[in-house]
């Protein structure tokens, strides 16, 4: 017998019942709950939904709250992740200025400097 339930998956159970928007809905949201995702602490894929919002990690034990249907990382952690990333960036762009302002004739000139350090050695 044929698999009924190619187009929307687990929620093939809800029968034609519904409207088939709905129901791919339905399936879409439970295969990405009841998957397993990865551990925050311990970053095995072993994490798993225990209740609406709260999530356990089969490996460590780590039980922590988040959103309900996918975990998400808590605010600290991207706050902490935007502020190293536009460090970096400032880093970055810094560089840029300096070698920008730098005069053709100093750059030409520091440049033909570690020419004669490298043909030396």
């Amino acid at each position: 017998m044929a698999k009924r339930t190619k187009k929307v998956g687990p929620a093939g159970r809800l029968g034609a019942r519904y409207g088939v928007r709905i129901r791919k809905r339905i399936g879409d949201i439970e295969v990405q709950s009841k998957g397993r995702h990865e551990c925050p602490r311990c970053r095995v894929v072993a994490l798993q939904r225990s209740a609406n919002g709260i999530w356990s990690c089969r490996h460590c034990g780590h039980n922590y709250a988040s959103s309900s249907y996918m975990p998400t990382p808590p605010v600290s952690v991207k706050r902490e992740l935007a502020e190293v990333l536009a460090k970096v960036e400032a880093k970055e762009k810094g560089v840029v200025e300096e070698l920008l302002e730098q005069e053709p004739e100093e750059a030409s000139a520091k440049a033909q400097k570690k020419r004669e350090k490298v043909a030396e050695e």
